[in-house]
């Protein structure tokens, strides 16, 4: 056995007698000890949670076992008393004045009260008050313990909540720990229906065909698919929609709001009924609120026990002049034009002013605010200076309710998330707080011995973003950014600080998995980018001796660590409908693949002869050899697009040659959002002397535009293959078949289809 040197059994002893003292560590409040958390004798669910919540969270500090007891049964004089006891009703503590979810603070002698409202009010007093002692909750998976042994009672208070409805639609918010500290709430709670209900209450799926007078008049047509509005003229279109929505509340009678408002389009009703409804209630022919409200006032007097709410959104958003709302109308109004890279009341004067308009007319306002990039969810978005701002403008106009859209539909990720959510939480409960001083120590304690590198990440970002002068769109890409705060030396900073962020703390797990859930954005962004570049230091590729772009390896490398970091950190998509990581990864598989594989093309670099002229891209992309990603369809970069025409030309391949195969790759949109659709059928003909064609070789699209089941909600590319069995040929007539305009279930429905064709490959 080895001998137990002197230098060991010191260092036991030391060990045991800080084990032993901090075990034995006297907790005191306000310099006493022997406190207890005292009940009223008939404690209802949520006051026994929060005395309980009270005492599993002090029990973490040293010494803080405080018991609870029932008033009842309680002797001491030193007691926190949570809810509705004996003792706070002597103290005269207003409980009305609380409202639902309010609460006090109250103290006497050497005895604390924590009054609540009529729902949570309770709950969130004890969380406050464990906030004031230095807990915080950070995420629903990591709350911060203070290092103490002793707290004060905070200050005699009454907090009342200016804003009354708070949901944060970030994935964290919804879990219940999470949720209830940070005093959140959820529309599923008190809503029967939730926005955009106009084809819930009067399906087209059951009406459109056998009534297209129900529907908007736009363009000269009824819309009678998704892309449609009601005809809010129509008296038929009034009794349905009362009719059904009286049936969705029998169902759930308890529910409070009942959204009656416009779908997700920009085709209102034209008709001249509705015209003239909007000149006399809105003030013009197309100011359409004059419509929406005559029509929902209409609705709200048919159930005056409910609140009705409707939409001011896109064409919606402009108040109307001439007509009031009844009392029990909710105006839902919405920021979706608004650029972020300041505040909404620089960026969008004529929301501010619609802002202004809307608190004049309504009793009840719900803002529905939107906190990042919905189109690449994973992207840089620097925003966290304006949310402040903008809480504040909203609670100066009367708004009273609000519901912040976040990225939800990630599950895990987004840019910034834990910081975004837990910000916005706290400035939806108190508009007036630090929201400067909340980053700051959120970055500090969340992110450990990494966060004087991720506060000066985010501070870089930020005022790179403001000197750029770049708008910062929310259906925007890093793409619009690679000249301005995503330009190649500001990418080489973020990406420095992040890396130091990582090294300290490699030996941490926990921190080094947050530090490296930061550092996937600027990984998307340096992808997204790469791939806009050609030959450039930043670019996916560089020039082979033969004149052909080849990937470089340093960025197969990177797609590969960033998919596996999505999937690790559990990040279910990258867009806010689509694109779930393994999605993205195979679309750069794809393009790495078909690049290896020029070898075999005979293709490349050849001359293409328009016969229709692309709106995208000159024509000569489709034989560069650089593919092209569907991630790209916002900025058509490499896409060959053709707008309400077919594609036609004819390849040259210079000289007589035997041709295997021949393909087109063509983008598929994704339903209802984009009108970029694949062609019918795409023929490929061949010519030894440009004079005389063989017989086209048709390839029919697999599925049919006219069906919307046929679409997939991811993008995704399609390739028209065709076998040509060796033949010999030295050009090659293609035609691809637009549908010429988007059909009459899409969201866009009569307007310009659009074709984008990738890469012809001939073999």
């Amino acid at each position: 056995m080895k001998p137990f040197s002197s230098i060991s059994y010191f260092s036991l002893i030391v060990i045991l007698v800080l084990a032993f003292g901090c075990k034995n560590q006297k907790f005191t409040i306000n310099g006493e000890g022997g406190y207890q958390i005292v009940i009223p004798a008939q404690a209802d669910s949520l006051t026994l949670k929060a005395a309980n919540d009270l005492q599993l969270y002090l029990a973490k500090l040293p010494g803080a076992n405080l018991p609870v007891v029932s008033e009842d049964e309680y002797k001491g004089d030193k007691g926190i008393y949570i809810g509705h006891t004996h003792y706070a009703k002597e103290l005269a503590v207003n409980f009305d004045q609380l409202e639902t979810d309010g609460y006090a603070y109250k103290q006497h002698q050497q005895n604390f009260i924590i009054a609540g409202g009529s729902e949570k009010g309770i709950l969130y007093g004890v969380y406050d008050f464990l906030e004031s002692a230095g807990f915080r909750k950070y995420t629903y998976e990591y709350t911060y313990v203070p290092e103490i042994n002793a707290i004060t009672f905070p200050k005699d208070t009454v907090v009342i909540p200016q804003i009354k409805f708070r949901e944060v639609y970030f994935n964290d918010a919804y879990h219940a720990d999470f949720f209830d500290w940070h005093k959140l709430g959820h529309h599923a709670d008190n809503w029967g229906l939730f926005v955009h209900t106009f084809n819930t209450l009067v399906p087209h799926q059951k009406y459109g065909e056998e009534h297209p007078e129900y529907y908007s008049l736009w363009e000269g047509q009824r819309q009678t698919g998704d892309g449609g509005q009601l005809c809010l003229s129509n008296s038929e279109v009034f009794e349905i929609l009362v009719s059904n929505l009286r049936k969705e509340m029998a169902k759930r009678p308890h529910m409070k709001y009942w959204s009656v408002s416009q779908g997700d389009n920009e085709n209102p009703c034209c008709c001249e009924a509705c015209k003239k409804l909007n000149e006399k209630y809105g003030g013009e022919p197309f100011r359409h609120s004059g419509s929406i409200i005559y029509f929902v006032n209409k609705v709200a007097r048919e159930f005056p026990d409910k609140t009705i709410s409707t939409l001011a959104y896109r064409h919606s958003r402009e108040a109307p002049e001439n007509i009031e709302l009844e009392p029990n109308v909710n105006i839902m109004l919405c920021s979706i034009e608004s650029t972020r890279e300041k505040p909404i009341s620089e960026t969008d004067p004529e929301f501010a002013k619609a802002l202004e308009d809307w608190g004049k007319l309504a009793k009840s306002i719900i803002v529905w605010d939107y906190t990042v990039q919905f189109h690449n969810l994973i992207s840089p978005f620097p925003n966290m200076h304006t949310l402040k701002p903008n809480v504040k403008l909203f609670t100066d106009n009367n708004v009273t309710e609000m519901f912040e859209q976040g990225d939800r539909n990630t599950e895990k990720g987004g840019n910034m998330v834990e910081l975004k959510t837990y910000l916005l939480a706290k400035l939806l409960w108190n508009p007036d707080a630090d929201d400067e001083a909340i980053i700051q120590e959120f970055v500090q304690n969340y992110y450990g011995e990494a966060g004087t590198y991720i506060q000066q990440y985010i501070d870089t970002m930020r005022e790179a973003l403001l000197a750029s002068g770049q708008e910062l769109e929310i259906f925007g890409s890093p793409i619009d950014a690679r000249d301005t705060y995503l330009k190649a030396e500001m990418m080489e900073k973020y990406k420095s600080l992040l890396n130091q962020a990582e090294e300290a703390v490699s030996d941490d797990p926990e921190l080094l998995f947050r530090v490296q859930r930061a550092k996937l954005p600027i990984m998307f962004a340096e992808l997204e980018i790469a791939g806009t570049e050609m030959d450039t230091p930043r670019s996916m590729y560089t020039k082979a001796a033969d004149g052909r772009y080849v990937v470089k390896p340093e960025f197969k490398k990177l797609v590969h660590e960033f998919v596996e970091g999505c999937n690790a950190q559990g990040i279910a998509r990258l867009n806010e409908r689509t694109t779930p990581p393994d999605l993205y990864l195979k679309a750069f598989t794809r393009i790495f693949d078909k690049i290896d594989e020029l070898d075999s093309v005979i293709s490349f670099r050849k001359k293409v002869i328009p016969v229709t002229t692309p709106d995208s891209e000159p024509i000569e992309a489709l034989t560069d050899g650089v593919f092209a990603s569907f991630e790209t369809y916002q900025h058509p970069i490499d896409w060959v697009g053709f707008k309400q025409k077919h594609m036609e030309f004819i390849l040259d391949l210079g000289e007589i040659r035997p041709v295997n195969s021949v393909n087109i790759d063509f983008l598929n949109g994704r339903t209802l959002w984009t009108s970029i659709f694949l062609p019918e059928y795409v023929s490929y003909a061949t010519s030894v002397d440009g004079e005389n064609y063989s017989d086209p070789v048709k390839v029919s699209s697999p599925v049919d535009p006219n069906k919307a089941e046929s679409y997939t909600e991811e993008y995704c590319t399609y390739p028209f293959y065709a076998d040509m069995n060796a033949r010999k040929a030295r050009y090659i007539k293609v035609y691809a078949k637009n549908i010429m305009e988007c059909p009459s279930w899409h969201m866009n429905t009569g307007t310009p289809a659009w074709l984008y064709a990738d890469e012809i490959t001939v073999k």
